[in-house]
């Protein structure tokens, strides 16, 4: 395949994202929140903290584990996506983010192969016991299984299973990328981002939640599409939140080395495209779920369902606002006012 042409003779790729992206974070999150809504706290979300911080102690995670979970307040994530919950749902949901949160820094970001937690992770998913010898991420993953088929979700437990060995195949490839593989193409970056994000596993248990389309039944192909664009569009909202982090940390693989990668363009313009992307997906996933809410053959649990799902975009951008794990309520990271945006009703 020849070689494209560089736009820039001597492009700055991925030496300094960081350094790029501080005298930039004002004007970036100023253009990340226009058109968007956020949301008050739920007012459980102390007792989701609390009872989320017990659960772990209990389970005797580190203390690696617990200070991670101070730094990210699950609760106050799933509080802002699933308002409408009910306790039995928000706490699986609750504890699902925090195991997701400590995959990602504690077990993905070691020196072994992302492939040692596959087969324990299915057999711990499909026979809800953990194996001997097993990684310490297993035991919450248990317990999350339980709570599952205790709130009435037993069937959800095989494509959940499958979504996590996804996600955990995605890492694989990561880890090969963080290695000094040549990074992907923007294309092969947007279908990894779109199942590491982690939310298409939330969205899963979020069925337990009634009124929307629940356990055993086939969800809808529009309902999928809407999943697959949300998890992507919370995932470039990350990179652009947290890209600055991950470089620093010596991570290589991110959307705005991709994209300097893919088009020849210095850092300060892939940051440019990156935000061109995002809105583009935005106006993409709105459009979906108005036109899932606007169609006249489909079920009033349909759309709702469709409005829960595009309802998580904003929340976990509200989040990361707010969240220490980010840090963006800083002086200088004061965007413009939200407005809202609303994808139809019934």
């Amino acid at each position: 395949m020849p070689q494209r042409p560089l736009l820039f003779p001597d492009p700055k790729t991925t030496d300094d994202i960081s350094g790029s992206y501080r005298p930039l974070k004002p004007w970036l999150l100023a253009h990340l929140g226009k058109g968007r809504e956020t949301y008050p706290e739920h007012p459980l979300t102390g007792e989701l903290e609390s009872s989320v911080l017990a659960w772990a102690t209990d389970l005797g995670m580190g203390e690696d584990h617990i200070k991670i979970m101070v730094q990210a307040t699950p609760g106050h994530l799933v509080g802002l996506f699933a308002p409408q919950a009910p306790w039995d749902v928000l706490l699986p949901l609750t504890k699902l983010q925090m195991i997701l949160f400590w995959l990602n820094t504690v077990d993905l970001g070691s020196d072994l192969p992302v492939s040692h937690l596959v087969a324990p992770v299915r057999e711990t998913l499909e026979r809800g016991t953990v194996p001997a010898g097993g990684p310490e991420i297993l035991r919450p993953l248990a317990s999350l299984r339980d709570d599952i088929v205790a709130a009435g979700g037993a069937e959800l437990i095989p494509g959940f299973t499958d979504l996590m060995l996804g996600f955990l195949h995605e890492y694989t490839a990561r880890q090969k990328w963080e290695s000094g593989e040549p990074l992907p193409s923007l294309d092969r970056y947007l279908r990894h981002r779109t199942l590491t994000a982690g939310i298409v596993l939330g969205m899963w248990i979020q069925r337990l939640q009634p009124g929307l389309i629940g356990p055993g039944v086939k969800l809808p192909d529009p309902l999928l599409q809407l999943m697959k664009q949300g998890s992507l569009l919370v995932g470039l909202d990350n990179d652009l939140h947290s890209c600055h982090l991950a470089a620093e940390s010596g991570e290589r693989l991110s959307l705005i080395g991709v994209i300097c990668q893919e088009y020849g363009v210095p850092v300060e313009v892939a940051f440019s495209c990156a935000l061109t992307l995002n809105a583009s997906m935005r106006y993409e996933n709105a459009n979906t779920a108005a036109s899932i809410c606007a169609d006249t053959s489909l079920p009033a649990a349909v759309k709702r369902h469709a409005r829960a799902i595009f309802y998580w975009v904003d929340s976990v951008y509200t989040w990361s606002l707010e969240t220490p794990r980010y840090g963006l309520r800083s002086a200088d990271a004061q965007g413009s006012p939200l407005v809202p945006v609303q994808p139809g009703s019934e």
